[in-house]
């Protein structure tokens, strides 16, 4: 998505206060989702952090349970837009840091986890998410 109006998109985002005291009595809260793509039962979930940024707590468990369920790949990347300068690629097969990384470095980890989900079709994920009863 190119956002062409920033005022307007800042403008419509959610402030999720709104679901204070839902979850419990945690701190749970949602997360916003910067990336997220779907092939063939495979998930690519973006986070984007400006350079130095930690990871809260709360968002990496979620990424660490993401990443179990096996289908799901999370690559964080840190750096102004289209300006990375850090990556963290996390697979169930384990974490890649690549801590001077550039846009080529990004677009070679985003092509080459399409080739491997273009070729590697979840066939059970597959037929469940389009199958309509």
């Amino acid at each position: 998505m190119s956002i062409h109006n920033p005022e307007k998109f800042v403008s419509t985002l959610w402030d999720w206060k709104c679901l204070d005291g839902c979850f419990g009595n945690t701190r749970i809260r949602p997360t916003d989702v910067d990336g997220f793509v779907e092939r063939n039962g495979h998930f690519l979930w973006i986070e984007t952090k400006s350079a130095g940024v930690r990871i809260p707590v709360g968002q990496q468990r979620t990424f660490d349970a993401l990443v179990e369920l096996s289908q799901f790949t999370v690559l964080i990347i840190w750096g102004e837009p289209q300006c990375p300068v850090e990556l963290l690629l996390i697979r169930p097969k384990g974490h890649n840091h690549y801590p001077e990384a550039g846009i080529t470095k990004l677009r070679h980890i985003v092509s080459s986890w399409f080739a491997y989900a273009d070729a590697h079709p979840d066939v059970k994920a597959t037929q469940s998410m389009y199958t309509h009863n």
